[in-house]
């Protein structure tokens, strides 16, 4: 579903002046998507000497920190930054359809006075929101700046390193092309994108081949230690605590691809991975066919995002949350 704001071009173009404070936001516990949507819109509006800051709620993993401008991100804290948020006269939202996706900025987001404009691919966009340019039809956020760009005739000023961070969030977003990936125009855009001279092998390389030997041997541990398999329900839950994260020295990022691992295992449909925080559960969820697991997450564990790939949290022990998890998708999908 498509959701564009009626005249959405002739809105921004009228408040979007280079003497204006212009901030990017993107969600909590960034990934590859949200860090590449944002950083191209960052590195193309600086190109052209706007007023522009990216904030990111949580520090962003080790393997995104190549792409350009990388070192430009602030991370929240909310000692010095409130500042930053409160003087803002434009504030995009990118990749995420909510204040509450940005978890300790959220109030300060909802409370400014800036015009906010959502940059997303994610069902139900806040329709509270002044701008909306949403796609679900869309691989990624990164999609989305894309074609933004293109709709204020802009695509003149993409160069090589803008190309590369918007292919970095299609390619992760779309877990190497092998979801969210039928479309043509996906694959067009791209073809274009190589034609930046973007390095498509280095940008793999360096976004999954440049973890820690102990990250290696957290993903050893997730499937042969903790890997429970219910086959009656074709579901695979991997559950971690606290203490075992520490054993694995764990950084943001570590546990990315892990809950995609049980898909391959034959009849399973729905996989569940689940970090021990200071305060709740935090869950990812991927699905194969039509197990919807963005209603499933939706209804029992307060988040959401996409048909075949959410996340989510619990406010629940560690020791509560496996019997509640199991429970949960056995009541939704039976």
């Amino acid at each position: 579903m498509k959701i564009l704001t009626e005249n959405f071009k002739e809105k921004l173009e009228a408040i979007l002046l280079k003497e204006k404070e212009i901030l990017i936001v993107g969600h909590y516990n960034p990934d590859g998507d949200c860090i590449g949507a944002s950083l191209a819109l960052y590195n193309l509006l600086k190109s052209q000497d706007f007023n522009v800051s990216v904030l990111m709620p949580s520090e962003l993993p080790d393997f995104l920190k190549h792409l350009s401008s990388a070192d430009d991100i602030i991370i929240f804290d909310e000692t010095k930054h409130i500042s930053k948020i409160k003087n803002a006269d434009i504030i995009f939202y990118v990749d995420f359809n909510d204040e509450s996706r940005t978890e300790n900025t959220a109030t300060y987001l909802k409370n400014t006075e800036a015009v906010k404009v959502i940059l997303d691919h994610h069902p139900e966009p806040n329709e509270n929101t002044d701008l909306i340019f949403s796609d679900t039809e869309m691989s990624s956020a990164s999609e989305v700046v894309y074609h933004f760009i293109h709709l204020l005739g802009f695509e003149k000023y993409i160069d090589k390193d803008i190309a590369a961070c918007i292919f970095t969030g299609i390619m992760t977003d779309t877990l190497n092309f092998s979801v969210n990936s039928s479309r043509p125009e996906t694959f067009r855009i791209v073809a274009d994108l190589l034609s930046y001279g973007i390095d498509k092998d280095e940008i793999y390389d360096k976004v999954n081949n440049n973890f820690s030997e102990k990250r290696l041997r957290l993903v050893g541990y997730s499937v042969y230690k903790k890997m429970k398999i219910y086959a009656d329900i074709n579901f695979a839950c991997i559950l971690i605590s606290k203490e075992e994260l520490e054993i694995f020295d764990f950084k943001p990022g570590d546990h990315e691809g892990i809950v995609n691992m049980p898909l391959s295992v034959s009849g399973i449909n729905i996989s569940l991975f689940a970090i021990e925080k200071d305060d709740f559960i935090k869950i990812s969820l991927r699905s194969k066919g039509n197990f919807d697991v963005n209603r499933l997450s939706g209804k029992y564990f307060n988040g959401g995002g996409h048909k075949n790939a959410a996340g989510g949290k619990i406010y629940k022990s560690f020791n509560e949350a496996e019997s509640y998890i199991l429970n949960s998708v056995k009541k939704f999908f039976i």
